[in-house]
């Protein structure tokens, strides 16, 4: 017989089980509801069977539950997160992982430290570390499984890596949160990083609160966001962290669908030229002067040419008067 098949014959088991004990459950919830008479016998008994059958039933009950787990064979469909030294997800890994083992009512396999000795207890608690080292990276499940042989052992070794000296890295965690601009990040992921942090932190036994992370996010702020940020500070009563993400998100959305309007624009423009036409009409007239001395100099060197040219003519007149009465 597969492991499927006997996994559904012993469901079908605990289930028939779970059915009679409910059976029970019904007769005993309507003996003890009766009114007893004054010759009945002692409504005590009855009680007692209640009692007995409430217990039986949770009996029952678990029994189902850990047949189920016995069937799970692919862990991580239930816990999808790896859980990596580097990786900075523990925080995450840790929540999934005991919101699952609650589901099972398995949580007493990593918080007691003493184990119940009976076959189921050890059947299930093969199962729990199963789940721990298939949800672990391969250089990190084989630190773990060559360390301890329950899954407590394994479930403090994990704590262990990523919660030790846990002074040391707190400090250094909050240094790196106080001091963490925005810069190009859009206010999605700014916000994501730095609510990790604050995870992080209370993993480390450091809780920050609201007020504490929100006034953090509004001065790590770039210089778009600055007028929001300080109507934020100002706002009674003081924002959540997700208020105050979802007012910088909608002022992000504002200001990338936001155009000029024509007027605007052509303001712009108007004001563009008005600021380079003083320049021009100064290149002008500097141009102007040039070609006006230009013209003024040629002007004047023609006259000199001229008054030069008639002193010449001049000589040659008064030099020819003489020859000419010497000869007649």
């Amino acid at each position: 017989m597969t492991r499927a098949a006997k996994a559904d014959a012993a469901t079908a088991k605990a289930l028939d089980a779970a059915r009679a004990l409910a059976a029970q459950d019904r007769a005993a919830a309507a003996a003890a509801l009766a009114s007893p008479t004054s010759s009945g016998p002692s409504p005590l008994p009855a009680q007692m069977d209640l009692h007995s059958t409430m217990l039986l039933r949770e009996a029952a009950a678990l029994l189902n539950l850990h047949t189920q787990v016995v069937a799970i064979n692919n862990i991580r469909s239930l816990i999808p997160i790896v859980l990596d030294v580097d990786s900075g997800n523990f925080g995450r890994w840790r929540d999934q992982f005991l919101l699952t083992l609650g589901k099972f009512s398995l949580q007493d396999h990593v918080d007691l430290d003493a184990p119940i000795l009976s076959p189921d207890w050890a059947r299930v608690d093969c199962v729990v570390k199963y789940w721990i080292l298939g949800t672990l990276a391969d250089d990190l499940a084989e630190v773990i499984s060559s360390q301890g042989s329950t899954a407590r052992d394994a479930w403090l070794v994990v704590e262990s890596q990523f919660l030790g000296n846990r002074e040391a890295r707190a400090i250094q965690l909050e240094t790196k949160f106080c001091n963490f601009f925005q810069g190009d990040l859009s206010i999605s992921e700014y916000c994501c990083r730095l609510k990790k942090m604050t995870d992080d932190l209370g993993a480390l036994g450091e809780i920050i609160t609201n007020r504490t992370i929100v006034l953090n996010v509004l001065r790590g702020l770039n210089d778009n966001f600055a007028h929001v940020g300080a109507i934020l500070r100002r706002s009674r009563p003081f924002p959540s962290l997700l208020e105050a993400r979802d007012d910088l998100i909608l002022e992000e959305i504002t200001m990338e669908n936001w155009q000029p309007s024509p007027a605007a624009t052509l303001a712009a423009s108007t004001r563009t030229a008005a600021a380079s036409s003083p320049a021009s009409s100064g290149s002008g007239g500097a141009d102007t002067g040039a070609g006006s001395g230009s013209g003024g100099a040629n002007t004047s060197s023609k006259g000199n040419n001229s008054r030069r040219s008639k002193r010449g003519d001049n000589g040659r007149g008064s030099g020819g008067g003489p020859g000419a009465g010497g000869s007649g």
